[in-house]
């Protein structure tokens, strides 16, 4: 299922930025409505969930159409009918899919700072039925333009659990043999061929800088892998979708535990160092 967790400030809610999903902060407290189909002004995508899409063939024939409109009589006693006729493009129309967006959050208790609230589009995707690619895509866009973030969750994880993703959990452990390595960091699932790779080349490079400790981190589906090269000195990455590996200084668990969307805001600029994968080599590099 498409969904995310978002930290969410108390006077971005007060001041209505979710009330287009029915979620407002009162002097009682957030409140939550129950799901609703998102408004088509909030974007391309909620609009063809409300009101489907009418998309023109270019790739058929043109057809013959005719469109009549009432004209006055000459003098101005009654109306005629007058026709015109054109060729136009077929036009296809797909029906909306009206799917809705469910909202939880753990603690709705005024007088909060921030609220963090769990957002998923109401459909269970199947990655092997055909048009999966073009569901997921859509929705993870109508999540996007509703609550400016998304993502993708297992569907049988509960809503509530959504939270835990905007943190990582560490395991802390002395350096073990390659394939012990591997074990532990895709424990509980078999990884792809191009996954344990990727790993591989991760710890081949992490060992060579000779750490104190590994350390290994999840975070809803997401698998962070690192060194811990000194007690104020940590270098990560996130092995399923980084393009980049962080070093973190000082206080670096409570950084990690922040959203990566918080990393890269800027306030932490003195706390950490971002390397792009811009090629194999330039990265370990600069690292």
């Amino acid at each position: 299922m498409v969904g995310c967790a978002v930290k969410c400030r108390a006077e971005d809610l007060a001041s209505g930025a979710l009330s287009h999903l029915g979620i407002r902060l009162t002097a009682g407290g957030l409140e939550i409505a129950d799901p609703e189909i998102p408004p088509v002004n909030r974007g391309k995508f909620s609009g063809a969930n409300a009101n489907g899409l009418e998309i023109v063939r270019k790739d058929l024939p043109k057809e013959n159409r005719t469109r009549s409109v009432e004209s006055p009589n000459w003098g101005g006693y009654g109306t005629h009918t007058v026709d015109f006729h054109y060729e136009r493009y077929p036009r296809e129309f797909i029906a909306p899919r009206e799917l809705t967006i469910s909202a939880s959050c753990g603690n709705v208790k005024p007088g909060l700072a921030t609220y963090i609230i769990a957002f998923r589009v109401d459909e269970v995707l199947d990655a092997g039925r055909k048009g999966f690619k073009e569901k997921l895509f859509e929705n993870l866009n109508l999540l996007q333009e509703n609550v400016g973030a998304c993502g993708v969750e297992p569907a049988e994880m509960p809503i509530a659990e959504y939270a835990k993703s905007l943190h990582v959990s560490w395991d802390i452990l002395p350096p073990g043999s390659r394939e012990e390595t591997l074990a532990r960091l895709f424990r509980g699932r078999s990884p792809s061929q191009q996954e344990r790779d990727v790993a591989g080349e991760r710890h081949d490079f992490f060992t060579s800088l000779r750490p104190q400790q590994l350390v290994f981190g999840m975070n809803g589906l997401r698998r962070y892998f690192g060194a811990l090269l000194e007690s104020d000195l940590v270098v990560f990455e996130n092995i399923q979708y980084g393009n980049a590996v962080y070093v973190l200084f000082e206080k670096w668990e409570e950084l990690s535990k922040k959203s990566r969307l918080e990393l890269l805001s800027g306030k932490y600029e003195q706390e950490l160092v971002r390397v792009p994968h811009v090629t194999r080599r330039s990265w370990r590099s600069r690292s």
